[in-house]
């Protein structure tokens, strides 16, 4: 199947083949600009299993395709079959909230984003002592509660 794509930046189209799940994830990739390392990270698989799904040496789990659609700009429809567009059109109804894009804003700082991601494992993996104790520090500290 032939995909024409077009660059955003600069509106050249170019014509590329993309025949199977793993080199379609590939052509996104690299539309996107990102690096394998990035993308990893961002839908929290490893490198190694990234590039055998860009390999064709597996197929996306459903949670790896599910981190694709939250975390990604990705048409999964069009990933798994090669049909539509490659990047996925937001409807109306699915617009980001304000708080939604804040919360990307404010991924960008690394420190917070570290912060947020031991919250989620305490919280994931913690014990009920430590989730209270993740809850009771988070009330206390918030400046709503006061």
């Amino acid at each position: 199947m032939r995909e024409v794509i077009t660059n955003e930046s600069n509106g050249s189209q170019e014509t590329i083949t993309v025949s199977t799940v793993g080199k379609r994830l590939k052509t996104w990739r690299k539309y996107s600009m990102l690096k394998l390392v990035e993308l990893s990270k961002k839908i929290r698989v490893s490198q190694g299993s990234l590039s055998d799904l860009e390999n064709d040496k597996s197929l996306p789990s459903a949670t790896t395709l599910a981190n694709l659609c939250l975390f990604s700009n990705i048409n999964l429809y069009w990933l798994l079959t090669g049909r539509g567009s490659m990047i996925r059109q937001e409807s109306d109804s699915m617009e980001k909230t304000i708080f939604q894009k804040e919360f990307v804003h404010l991924l960008q700082d690394q420190k917070l984003r570290e912060l947020i991601e031991k919250v989620i494992r305490v919280y994931r993996q913690g014990d009920s002592g430590k989730k209270a104790h993740l809850e009771g520090f988070l009330v206390g500290a918030d400046p709503d509660n006061c």
